[in-house]
């Protein structure tokens, strides 16, 4: 059975770095003293998912998706001073989804966990809406495999991540009673380190109920210290590890992964208390394509170097607490394998942004200083795409000073 074996640590290793996200999170909450009261009184989230898979391939007896979701969510923003404040007092938590797929022998089911971002506007209103956002690990029953089931061509491993961004109009029946109908995406994919991978999309609408139970009270606030704004710019140094596999999107299928390195730095300046400009230059090196170039014969010199992509950088990260959101726009100015190989027939306006765009999102935790600090260490988990098509999946370490 087809089960990427050489993936799934580093996928797992994501999967603890989301979660204790969502954790650490929870813990920061400051409506409440207690840690051990903090899953006292959570929002609780339920909702009915009702779609249709995205299928490039149109197999036939695909059906319409279904989903069940619950989300345990805090809100934020209680306390006179709160950081969370900053953000608009959001409400944090984990989502759990579990799905079908619409034609179970061939995608079969999933199930997702995933930190949770959710803001709640008039809710005060008998009639509000509502923004969500989450993004984590999903387990999906009937990947593709080249022998038992080769029709899927969207999903090539059982872990992938899973995003889930939705609205919805939210109707209030009880102080604390709500229901909201609404409409979403579902996104998954592996980035690029199984192939095929396509990738899963669902736009789905959606029907739930919300229970809110009010605010504690009678309970002691713990004491917060306001952060003293950096405004120096800082120079940063990192070090990365990839994964992933060299194909195209479909094929060829079940190949070796491959590993990838590079080095990056960079200046930075908070320009606000929770957005963080970036620039710089970063070199990646890909034992993929000095593997794909020994074999094909391409070069006779400087392999090492034609393995190589450089990049300029301009980046922003979303400061939040011992947390880091990043959204990376990537210039590459050296990219021949991708460029005189991948992309040597594509010739789309697609294709021609592939030659030059690049981008990376993820997230950093700060272990010891907080994200708001002069001087801190970071550790960093990404998806690297060529353009909006998954290249890698990186993890790194920065030390900014």
């Amino acid at each position: 059975m087809y089960f990427s074996k050489k993936i799934l640590p580093v996928k797992l290793i994501a999967l603890l770095i989301l979660l204790s996200f969502a954790q650490s999170v929870l813990a920061q909450n400051d409506s409440i003293s207690s840690p051990s009261s903090y899953f006292f009184q959570p929002t609780i989230q339920v909702d009915y998912l009702y779609g249709q898979v995205n299928d490039p391939n149109e197999l036939e007896g695909i059906n319409n998706s279904h989903y069940g979701k619950i989300s345990l969510l805090n809100k934020t923003g209680n306390q006179p001073g709160s950081f969370f404040k900053r953000y608009g007092s959001p409400q944090v938590g984990l989502s759990f989804l579990v799905g079908y797929l619409g034609k179970r022998d061939v995608y079969g089911s999933v199930i997702g966990v995933y930190p949770t971002w959710s803001y709640h506007f008039k809710e005060e209103n008998s009639l509000s809406f509502d923004v969500t956002l989450g993004s984590g690990l999903a387990f999906f029953s009937r990947p593709f495999n080249k022998i038992d089931n080769p029709d899927n061509l969207l999903i090539g491993s059982h872990v992938t991540n899973i995003t889930d961004i939705s609205t919805h109009l939210v109707f209030r029946f009880h102080p604390n009673v709500f229901i909201r109908t609404g409409i979403g995406l579902v996104h998954a994919s592996n980035a690029h380190t199984a192939i095929p991978n396509i990738g899963l999309d669902d736009i789905t609408v959606r029907l739930g109920m919300v229970y809110k139970p009010g605010v504690l009270t009678g309970l002691e606030m713990p004491k917060r210290k306001s952060v003293a704004p950096d405004t120096l710019w800082r120079k940063n140094i990192r070090v990365l590890y990839g994964r992933h596999e060299l194909a195209f999107t479909q094929h060829p299928v079940d190949g070796p992964s491959y590993t990838i390195f590079g080095l990056a730095g960079y200046v930075s300046k908070q320009l606000s208390p929770i957005n963080e400009f970036q620039f710089g230059l970063s070199y990646v090196y890909y034992n993929s394509y000095h593997t794909l170039i020994s074999f094909d014969e391409m070069y006779s010199h400087f392999k090492f170097i034609r393995s190589s992509v450089i990049s300029l950088h301009v980046a922003h990260e979303f400061l939040i607490h011992h947390f880091g959101f990043v959204t990376d726009f990537g210039l590459k100015i050296y990219d021949p394998i991708y460029r005189n190989f991948f992309l040597a027939h594509d010739e789309s306006i697609t294709g021609w942004f592939k030659h030059y765009v690049g981008g990376r999102v993820g997230f950093e935790f700060y272990p010891y200083n907080t994200a708001f600090s002069a001087e801190k260490l970071s550790l960093g988990a990404y998806l690297k795409t060529n353009l909006f098509q998954a290249d890698y999946l990186e993890f790194n370490i920065t030390y900014t000073f």
